[in-house]
């Protein structure tokens, strides 16, 4: 029966497995990204649209200057090579009149290079052409958009502009259009930023007042206005709460019945086992171990109520101002096969706290300090005002101790140091701790009396 309750209570006990919170992907940062880059793509594209649909506009209103530079190429004579500055060959060469300059010539049939302009290769752009053509050619290494109008006597005029400058005409288009477009984008994004960190407030409202609750509430978690698609998460995790709730309820509920039910045949055992040894007149070992085997498993039953007592309640924990010495004076924790000293070094007397709690927490203390210190321990309960108001308050002795890598393990239940020799059942740090979690006080564990022994802290936090 004993072992039934170890096993439930473990299970109870279990420590909790933290939960680890991998690196992974932000929603906020993939939906900047997503929106980013989608509008990065759409303004390439739409970049990529009108540079296409002005350069198309552009070269056809260049080509029409092509053709009607040829038209005025044919009117030149092809001796006048020394033509005034009036002449139309003339105009096609000022780059102050035209965006672009034009490049002309005028071919014999032959092939042969009758005039040409400044800078105009020397060789003919088109020799073979007797119609008219618009054409990209290459010629002395470098590309031409050339133009060919035929005239009389097989002459044709050629006018032609280097494709570079045509590219450069296009680099200053879109020199001018990126940067107010790079503005753009960077406006785009800081808004996006903006408006995704509003959107995405009610998540994080939701994860903070998640985080602010305690383990002990298991109260539905209001998400004040969530959007509707975190509606449903809400519902769910209710749902799991109470479902977790409820179990614990069932559960504690459980604990409290077993214990309690317990206690009458514990009674009966031991006063049937008294009656036998009476009956006997003898002492009988076995007799003896079964009512300590009794005994123990009374005391594990009235720590199991201790504990189903203490779980959380739905009413918070009332207190009021208890005085140290009172309380001390009402505990006898030493029986009198143990002489033991208490000494008291109270620097604070009154103490915010509940009065059957905190004697209870002092009564096994004290307990645990004289039960395993043995005949002749000191046992001093101390008392500061910490600097930020709070009390800490310790149960000092000079027995055994506990090896550090073991105090991290006290105030587990059912957790015993072994090697002790003394009976117990590894509850009574337990009900401390969870009445020190009542009172939101920390506890820990440090040095005993002159370094030996073992120091049991209760910081109180500041009222």
């Amino acid at each position: 029966m004993k072992r039934l309750i170890q096993k439930l209570l473990r299970r109870r006990s279990r420590p909790k497995t933290p939960v680890l919170r991998p690196d992974g992907w932000s929603l906020r940062r993939r939906l900047l990204l997503i929106v980013m880059g989608t509008s990065i793509s759409l303004w390439l594209v739409s970049l990529s649209i009108v540079v296409g649909v002005a350069w198309h506009a552009t070269s056809e209103v260049l080509d029409d200057a092509l053709e009607e530079g040829a038209r005025l190429v044919l009117l030149l004579d092809p001796q006048g090579a020394q033509a005034t500055p009036s002449t139309p060959g003339a105009l096609l060469n000022r780059g102050d009149a035209l965006k672009l300059r034009m490049y002309y010539q005028l071919v014999a049939a032959d092939g042969r290079v009758l005039l040409r302009g400044d800078d105009t290769p020397k060789t003919a752009f088109l020799p073979q052409a007797r119609r008219e053509v618009t054409s990209t050619v290459w010629v002395d290494d470098e590309l031409w958009r050339v133009y060919v109008r035929p005239g009389p006597e097989g002459v044709t005029a050629q006018v032609a502009q280097p494709m570079k400058e045509r590219l450069e005409l296009l680099e200053d288009m879109a020199e001018n259009l990126i940067w107010p477009a790079l503005g753009l984008l960077t406006l785009l994004g800081l808004l996006s930023w903006l408006l995704i960190r509003r959107l995405m407030r009610p998540l994080e409202d939701t994860a903070r007042h998640i985080n602010s609750k305690s383990p002990d509430d298991l109260t539905p978690v209001q998400g004040g206005n969530p959007p509707r698609e975190l509606q449903p998460i809400l519902d769910a995790l209710n749902a799991l709460m109470a479902r977790l709730s409820a179990a614990l309820e069932s559960e504690r509920q459980f604990t409290s019945d077993a214990a309690h039910e317990l206690r009458t045949p514990l009674a009966g055992l031991r006063m049937r086992v008294q009656l036998i040894e009476r009956e006997l007149q003898l002492p009988d070992p076995h007799l003896q171990q079964l009512r300590t085997d009794l005994d123990r498993c009374t005391t594990l039953v009235e720590s199991l109520l201790a504990l189903t007592r203490l779980e959380p309640q739905a009413e918070p924990l009332k207190r009021e101002t208890v005085d140290l010495n009172q309380i001390l004076d009402s505990l006898s924790p030493s029986p009198p096969a143990l002489p033991v000293t208490i000494e008291r070094a109270l620097a604070v007397t009154m103490l915010q706290a509940a009065p059957v709690l905190l004697s209870s927490a002092l009564r096994n203390l004290i307990g645990n300090a004289v039960l395993y210190g043995g005949a002749g321990a000191r046992v001093r309960i101390e008392t500061t005002r910490r600097s930020d108001g709070g009390v800490r308050l310790v149960v000092r002795d000079n027995g055994p101790g506990v090896s550090p890598d073991q105090r991290t393990r006290l105030g587990e239940k059912f957790f015993r140091v072994l090697g002790t020799g003394q009976p117990g059942n590894g509850l009574g740090l337990s009900i401390v701790a969870r009445i020190a979690a009542l009172h939101d006080a920390k506890l820990s564990f440090e040095d005993g009396l002159e370094g030996q022994g073992l120091g049991v802290v209760l910081d109180f936090p500041a009222n």
